[in-house]
């Protein structure tokens, strides 16, 4: 008998080492928009993975801003990463910016976009 309870003692660690779940690295990404200083609700964001992406308008994941002018995006892997945020205020004044960020695992980055209007 106590043969066998060795055995499993000695076997146990093995068998829970193998039952590992595979962590994926990620961070989130917590955006504030805002105009003279001001939040920006109801902004389009877009979450690109390069700038070749970004040129050829393939984005990863967009959403909108919500009462505070804030969206968050999660689960994204470490890297750097373009943004472009967007707000027509009217058909002949629209509010832009185009920024990037660097996402680190484990972390949540914060970023504050400043809308821009067009130049005149």
């Amino acid at each position: 008998m106590k043969i066998r309870n060795l055995f499993w003692i000695m076997l146990l660690p093995l068998l829970l080492a193998g039952c590992k779940k595979e962590v994926i690295p990620s961070g989130d990404l917590f955006i504030t928009t805002r105009y003279d200083g001001m939040a920006e609700d109801n902004v389009e964001v877009w979450v690109y993975e390069s700038w070749q992406q970004f040129q050829d308008y393939e984005y990863l994941m967009s959403g909108f801003t919500n009462d505070y002018g804030e969206i968050t995006f999660t689960d994204l892997e470490p890297g750097r990463y373009y943004l472009e945020a967007e707000k027509e205020k009217s058909s002949l004044f629209v509010l832009s910016k185009v920024d990037s960020v660097e996402i680190i695992d484990g972390r949540q980055t914060n970023k504050i976009l400043n809308l821009e209007a067009p130049a005149k």
